[in-house]
């Protein structure tokens, strides 16, 4: 007597496959893996001279909590002095905020100094952000623009992006069950 290889009918294969799909779909309805912003910061400005300083910022504007990254460099190629400060102020075109200070946190990485300022966006649209060092060395001042966006996408635009997704394993699904022939009884 042989032994039987324990195969789902087609039954259970639907069900475990809508179990599935639903387990995917609650997933993607959890609001905080649903909500998080993915994107990577951009730059706003490469190599800009500020006094003695050139500046370098990487910008992810979201409403809610923005993050820019200032990297700082002597023009002359020397090391930032110790007791350096960065701050940027920011205001919205539109006028609702006046303008607000940020200090920044000087961080040391492998490329030199950086330092990281968050700041609290209320609204989307574009803002003004002025950028300041003061040092040893001396002081300076860039300033640029930034699109503020919202935070991550909402969850019924990735539901939306799944559906032709969810539409192919279906179609797969039938037609790997009809493909097959009925399961033959060993003891017939």
């Amino acid at each position: 007597m042989g032994k039987r290889r324990g195969r789902m009918g087609g039954g259970a294969r639907i069900g475990a496959m809508a179990a599935l799909l639903l387990l995917l779909l609650a997933l993607l309805a959890w609001p905080g893996a649903a909500l998080a912003h993915t994107g990577a910061p951009y730059p706003v400005l490469l190599e800009e001279p500020a006094g003695p300083y050139l500046v370098s910022a990487l910008a992810d504007p979201d409403v809610g909590e923005g993050t820019f990254y200032v990297q700082v460099a002597l023009a002359d190629g020397g090391p930032v002095p110790a007791g350096t400060r960065l701050s940027l102020r920011t205001w919205p075109d539109d006028g609702h905020l006046p303008a607000a200070a940020y200090e920044g946190a000087r961080d040391d990485t492998r490329y030199g100094e950086r330092f990281v300022v968050e700041v609290p966006f209320d609204a989307t649209g574009t803002w003004q952000v002025e950028l300041a060092v003061d040092g040893p060395a001396g002081q300076g001042q860039a300033a640029f623009g930034v699109e503020v966006t919202p935070a991550g996408i909402n969850w019924l635009t990735t539901v939306a992006c799944l559906v032709p997704f969810v539409i192919a394993a279906l179609v797969w699904l039938r037609a790997t069950l009809r493909r097959r022939p009925p399961a033959e009884d060993p003891g017939t």
